[in-house]
């Protein structure tokens, strides 16, 4: 009994244990498997979600996000949005009439899908490849391609591979987008702390003294330092691209200038160039909270070139490129916008302007950004298969009556050129500064001067056509400075650094072109001898010193790549220097 008894507890007992098991399955989840579930319910959901077909939107943003990642803090952000919204609106309407026709949602998607990227690639494709006069004949050929594309599509593929395609095409749209969506935040972590505003109307770098001004005379002369952008030497030209420009050199020489046909730039990018320059020593890294490019605008815009003529007594008079800011040091900042002229002034608030419209009969403040950033409607437009006609797109959206004209265009250039008279004519001794972003690209004119539309990547017949136009105003606004002046004055014809058009490249694929034009006027009896070799940031240490006995030391002469940013740059003196 005794066993009998003890057996069935067994049996009791096991089954009981089973009982327990089969509880604990079903309540008592072991440990991992809730995780599991949910994992295995989040990659239901996305496996489903990635069968809709969605890929055409987000194709049809990551080549404006990457446009705008290459650009950054170089175009107007407000307008990025804007271009997304175009094309997504764009994008859904090509679905919606393709799908009318096909009435296969999967088919329509990948169809779109090409035609968005179509679309987006195809200026961008041409200016790699292609010489500019063949544009039209590259918008045709695209748009024959694509349509064969489409029908031989539409006649030989199943509706299933289409079905089947959909999630590939989302996987890589997501990818890409993420891609260019962590790029981005990169960026926009750079510039956090972002006190350009503060610093240009505070006790920073830019406060000036008040200093009494002195008059133009013969024995303090006013001073130009006018900056052509990207101008290359003669001996660069001749080399690299084959053009003589030997009766421009003539011309500036028979009016007293020396040239220096040996001068190079300490750097190949603008801004680190001229600030090197302006400040006479070189800018290896940015000890200043502001972004690396706000820290070398603002040291240009308030220069101890500057600084030093303000102290014995000079106006600083700064005509705006569109590409530089205002400076506080500055006695005029000059803007140019479609009512005329203006000058910018500094308060407690803001920097507040004269933009005036006679016919509102409003004044508009300016957000000192837009100093600079450029529109980037037309720059994703010319990467488009829009290209055709995007500089007439350009100007039937920009048609402003009142506010700044663009940096690269044809009429700033134009009235910056007529305004150098006007600087000649004023009886204080001024310090000015010009800055024309010319020869730089796009071209704007033809041989005869006339306005035309932009030429982004112009072939080198239409490049020196407007390279012989530029230097006839050049010339141009160097005589009326000389005519004008009521004393001969001192000109810094120096260009910012040499031309990135036809350019050498390292092995690395960099563009190098430290050879740049340097012209120099300097009345009697002042002198000043070029040394050899001969680079940018010692010309205003030899003009300091042939003006005002300055006693300033000559720098080494040093030639930097810049490679991925303003302040990682390399040294290739030794490779480059001539």
């Amino acid at each position: 009994m005794a066993q009998q008894t003890a057996g069935a507890g067994g049996r009791a007992n096991a089954v009981e244990s089973e009982f327990d098991f089969k509880y604990n399955r079903q309540f008592e989840t072991p440990p991992g498997s809730f995780s599991q579930k949910i994992e295995a319910t989040m990659s239901k959901t996305i496996r489903a979600l990635l069968q809709h077909p969605f890929h055409p939107w987000i194709l049809a943003s990551v080549p404006i996000l990457h446009l705008y990642s290459v650009n950054f803090g170089l175009v107007i952000d407000q307008e990025v949005p804007i271009a997304i919204i175009g094309m997504f609106a764009a994008t859904t309407a090509c679905f919606v009439v393709t799908y009318a026709i096909i009435r296969n949602w999967h088919k329509t998607a990948v169809l779109t899908s090409i035609i968005v990227l179509c679309f987006s690639l195809s200026g961008h494709i041409h200016s790699l490849l292609f010489e500019s006069e063949s544009l039209p004949v590259w918008t045709l050929t695209t748009f024959i391609l694509l349509a064969t594309v489409i029908v031989e599509l539409q006649k030989r593929a199943e509706n299933r591979t289409f079905h089947e395609l959909t999630p590939p095409i989302n996987l890589i749209a997501l990818a890409a987008i993420l891609l260019q969506i962590a790029t981005l935040a990169g960026r926009f972590s750079e510039q956090d702390v972002d006190q350009l505003t503060e610093l240009m109307r505070g006790e920073g770098p830019g406060k000036r003294e008040v200093n009494q001004k002195i008059m133009d005379s013969p024995e303090r002369p006013d001073v130009y330092f006018i900056v052509p952008d990207s101008y290359p030497s003669d001996a660069w030209l001749k080399s690299t691209m084959d053009y003589d420009n030997s009766d421009f050199t003539e011309a500036l020489e028979s009016r007293g200038f020396v040239v220096a046909s040996h001068a190079q730039s300490n750097y190949g990018i603008s801004l680190n160039s001229l600030a090197s320059t302006l400040n006479m020593r070189y800018f290896a890294s940015n000890p200043s909270p502001l972004k690396d490019s706000d820290y070398l605008r603002l040291a240009v815009a308030n220069n101890d070139v500057a600084r030093y003529f303000r102290q014995v007594g000079y106006t600083y008079v700064q005509l705006l490129s569109g590409y530089l800011i205002p400076g506080t040091l500055a006695d005029i900042n000059r803007e140019f916008t479609p009512g005329g002229t203006i000058d910018l002034t500094f308060d407690d608030e803001d920097l507040s302007s004269a933009l005036y419209d006679s016919e509102l009969q409003t004044q508009t403040r300016m957000d000192l950004h837009r100093f600079y950033k450029q529109p980037f409607l037309p720059l994703y437009l010319d990467t488009t298969l829009l290209k055709q006609i995007a500089g007439r797109l350009e100007r039937l959206i920009y048609r402003p009556r009142s506010g700044q004209y663009g940096a690269f265009t044809a009429e700033r250039f134009l009235d910056t050129v007529a305004e150098a008279e006007t600087i000649a004519e004023m009886s204080e001794a001024t310090f000015t500064m010009i800055h024309l972003l010319k020869p730089h690209r796009p071209v704007f004119f033809n041989e005869r001067g006339e306005i035309i539309d932009r030429i982004s990547r112009p072939k080198p017949r239409e490049y020196f056509a407007e390279f012989g136009f530029v230097n006839q105003k050049f010339l141009e606004m160097i005589d009326a400075i000389l005519d004008r002046s009521t004393h001969p004055p001192v000109i810094i014809f120096q260009a910012d650094h040499g031309s990135i058009y036809g350019a050498p490249r390292t092995e690395e694929g960099r563009l190098i072109h430290f050879d740049a034009y340097a012209a120099y006027y300097l009345p009697s009896p002042f002198s000043i001898e070029i040394p050899r070799p001969y680079t940018l940031i010692n010309a205003f240490p030899l003009i300091l010193n042939a003006l005002f006995d300055a006693g300033l030391d000559l720098n080494d002469n040093r030639l930097y790549e810049v490679l991925e940013s303003s302040f990682v740059q390399k040294d290739v003196t030794d490779i480059f220097a001539h």
